[in-house]
């Protein structure tokens, strides 16, 4: 029962990472609306840098779950690759608890800070006062979803969860 409601929670895990890509394409649009605008009409897209900042947060912190599932984040193997099995499955351990930990503090503070922010409806200086708030919470939501992410590498690494096929296929590469 827990393992499919963990699998369901790592399916909307990579859907999220899906959606956050499509932020790139509204990113651009938003982009190419406001060069538009201003190099042929003289007139800029009010707020569209502020909205293409808040959509390139979405699209980093929405899509870091996905990119730690599927385990397309950076990693420097320089020294892990030379261990034996018993010793990277140590190190796994320990760093998927450590991950887990300090991006769970992070979460849980960003979180404190978003929800001030909300309740002050704290905004940009500028042409457009830009709402910030919406950003704080998409970089919550991205925390929240990557600490979930890292506990259950963890409960993977410690035997309590079946391991990915993709996992299985590259350690076996």
């Amino acid at each position: 029962m827990i393992i499919k409601i963990i699998e369901a929670i790592e399916k909307f895990l990579l859907r999220l990472g899906v959606a956050s890509g499509f932020f790139t394409l509204f990113t651009m649009l938003t982009v190419v609306i406001d060069i538009t605008g201003r190099t042929f009409f003289n007139q800029p897209l009010m707020g569209g840098n502020e909205l293409a900042i808040l959509m390139v947060v979405a699209l980093i912190y929405l899509g870091m779950a996905a990119a730690q599932q599927r385990r397309h984040n950076f990693a420097i193997d320089l020294v892990t690759r030379l261990l034996p099995p018993g010793a990277l499955k140590v190190v796994n351990i320990i760093t998927s608890a450590i991950s887990f930990m300090v991006i769970g503090l992070l979460a849980w503070l960003t979180a404190q800070l978003a929800w001030s922010s909300m309740l002050n409806n704290e905004s940009s200086y500028g042409v457009v006062a830009f709402p910030i708030w919406p950003s704080r919470i998409f970089i919550t939501i991205g925390l929240v979803c990557l600490t979930l992410q890292f506990l259950f590498d963890f409960l993977r690494h410690v035997g309590l969860m079946p391991v990915h096929e993709t996992e299985t296929e590259k350690a076996s590469i």
